[in-house]
């Protein structure tokens, strides 16, 4: 069955299903401390054509068959996903949904992908921004500056419960 094709500007649940091009920004995967392996899933952000950006988690049993698509840089066709309100604790994006891949969807790598928008999803946030808390506090931000000095160790750091590593740098404005 051919799907819709959509922005992620305006995807919501309603629209579902639909199918979105997409270039992958950042990837990570999450593991809840003292959890097994199996309990881990695969996060990343992504961005379309018009530079409409959304959070997306993929479970573990599916990321054996959609790992080869999910790389930083790629293009992507993603078609059968969930759609779900972005309503945790933190947000990676500004989007009102997020997007889950939970047993029947489908991704192949798409060979277009024509954007006018910063093709490397940053949006800088000037440091005077940053020091007078003029920014929205639930979304992380991307930071230019050069590096200074930075701790020789990594940190333990506990976020939400999950113990991640942390590297403090100093960072000098050079916008």
């Amino acid at each position: 069955m051919k799907t819709q094709k959509v922005y992620i500007r305006t995807l919501t649940p309603e629209l579902i299903p639909c199918t979105v091009n997409v270039k992958v920004l950042r990837t990570w995967c999450y593991k809840k401390a003292n959890m097994p392996v199996t309990h881990r899933h695969f996060e990343m952000i992504v961005v379309d054509e018009k530079g409409g950006k959304i959070h997306v988690i993929v479970k573990n049993g599916l990321l054996m068959f959609l790992d080869k698509y999910f790389k930083e840089d790629m293009v992507v066709l993603i078609s059968n996903f969930n759609v779900v309100p972005n309503n945790t604790g933190y947000k990676y994006t500004k989007h009102p949904y997020r997007i889950t891949f939970d047993g029947f969807e489908t991704a192949c790598q798409s060979t277009t992908f024509d954007s006018g928008f910063n093709k490397i999803g940053f949006e800088v946030t000037k440091f005077s921004d940053i020091i007078s808390l003029n920014l929205d506090t639930e979304l992380p931000v991307d930071i230019q500056g050069e590096v200074f000095s930075w701790e020789l160790a990594l940190r333990d750091y506990e976020v939400y419960g999950c113990i991640t590593k942390i590297l403090s740098l100093k960072l000098k404005d050079t916008l």
